[in-house]
């Protein structure tokens, strides 16, 4: 019978932030670039609502939360099989500079496709 394990809230934050500290290198971009792709969506959907009290997401907001989410992905591939995380997270930034839009989606893609390229680039 497998037993299972309680761990308290502090020790899971823990553990997370040791996972970051064994990141590889061209991870980093990735992982950044999408997180904070997200943040900037769900801070462009909450000034929507702020300044205009308007619950309708804008497609930009939409864009960066999908596509940020899609690079995150591409991070999570990535510590399993490199090279499929790459292209999962290629595909996650070039959404990002294109369907985004903004300086965000722009900032945020660039980002996500160069810890992509390095990742591809490192499977060979």
């Amino acid at each position: 019978m497998a037993t299972t394990e309680i761990r308290s809230s502090a020790s899971r934050v823990a553990s997370s932030w040791h996972e970051l500290e064994r990141m590889k290198t061209y991870q980093v971009p990735i992982a950044l670039g999408g997180a904070v792709a997200v943040l900037a969506g769900v801070v462009t959907y909450g000034l929507a609502v702020v300044q205009r009290a308007d619950f309708v997401p804008s497609a930009s907001a939409l864009f960066l939360v999908a596509f940020g989410v899609l690079a995150l992905i591409g991070y999570m591939v990535s510590k399993a099989h490199m090279r499929n995380g790459a292209i999962v997270a290629g595909v996650g930034g070039i959404a990002l500079m294109l369907l985004a839009g903004g300086v965000a989606g722009l900032v945020t893609g660039l980002l996500v496709i160069a810890g992509a390229a390095w990742g591809f680039i490192r499977s060979f």
